[in-house]
């Protein structure tokens, strides 16, 4: 049986009309190592099954999973499950890869011996044309980093090339116990800070080989919903882990900061937007946020008297929503 150098999970639910330039982009890559195609059909109800099975029957690189719609996670997980490569690379099936994808992001690994690699994106509009002017999102510097050393760099303007799961090849033994957490949105929050304190070694390049699709349509670019507040919930399983790994105080620092300023943020979404579902989800978020406070250690390098102020802030503004009985 052929060796399987790179695993391609592609998760998919009714994106079939950019579904076959997504798909095609992977299997014209200029590559020369065997890969795999992983489809996950994850209970698509617009043909996106149909177009799997055609590229399947056409090409033996591609493998087909069709399961009942879970959700995003679910469906990244089940290409982990399956997945026979030594790297694995996931790719949106709305977005598009450059030819050059795989094999630079492979190249980079196995040149340094590192556990993950990631590129520069290109923003592109719903057409696939580039915007105007032209939007990249760049890593902060190239090179070859401890993964460890890149955790504050989560927090910067360019933040998602680090956090989302996309733009990146992984060694497949990061992935060793470790999955999305299903049901949730902003999945990669629960995840990004946990791979990169795997990686003894991650190759930052700066050259835009993934193109990001912008589409009204998108999970991340919908109206706000109660859903919204898993991004608070993994940006305090972040900081937590940081506590209890014993993270530089930075790290720890920048990691309570950003759950705050997400939480704030969403409290006034709230009060814009006070719908009963909203309101319920905000009133459960109180607690999450007071337990914040009763875990944070000892702090040497953070203002008290600001942790406390918005503290007091969120809760009243909270509580004048949704009063708790």
């Amino acid at each position: 049986m052929e060796h399987i150098a790179i695993s391609v999970i592609v998760p998919i639910y009714n994106t079939k009309p950019y579904l076959a330039e997504c798909i095609e982009s992977i299997l014209d890559q200029k590559i020369n190592v065997p890969i795999e195609v992983l489809l996950i059909d994850d209970g698509s109800t617009d043909g996106c099954g149909e177009v799997c099975d055609k590229y399947a029957a056409r090409d033996e690189r591609v493998r087909v999973i069709h399961q009942e719609n879970q959700g995003l996670s679910a469906a990244r997980n089940a290409g982990i499950d399956a997945a026979k490569g030594r790297y694995y690379s996931f790719i949106d099936s709305d977005d598009v890869v450059l030819p050059r994808f795989l094999q630079t992001l492979y190249d980079a690994c196995e040149e340094h011996d590192a556990y993950m690699s990631l590129c520069s994106v290109e923003d592109v509009q719903e057409d696939g044309k580039s915007c105007d002017p032209a939007y990249f999102t760049r890593p902060t510097q190239e090179g070859v980093f401890c993964g460890k050393d890149l955790l504050n760099e989560f927090y910067t303007p360019y933040g998602t090339v680090y956090t989302v799961a996309w733009n990146k090849m992984y060694r497949a033994e990061v992935w060793k116990l470790l999955h999305y957490p299903e049901g949730r949105l902003h999945e990669d929050d629960f995840v990004a800070h946990r791979l990169f304190w795997r990686c003894d070694k991650v190759v930052c390049i700066d050259k835009p080989l993934y193109h990001y699709r912008l589409r009204n349509g998108s999970i991340c670019r919908t109206n706000i919903r109660p859903e919204a507040f898993d991004a608070v919930d993994g940006l305090a399983d972040r900081y937590r882990f940081y506590v209890e790994n014993h993270a530089d105080r930075a790290v720890i620092d920048a990691a309570y900061a950003a759950c705050w300023r997400r939480y704030l943020f969403l409290c006034a979404k709230v009060r814009q937007y006070p719908t009963p579902e909203l309101v319920k989800a905000i009133s459960k978020e109180q607690f999450l946020m007071q337990g914040l406070i009763s875990y944070l250690p000892n702090c040497r390098n953070m203002k008290m008297t600001e942790k406390l102020s918005a503290a007091r802030w969120s809760m009243m503004s909270a509580q004048s929503l949704c009063p708790i009985k």
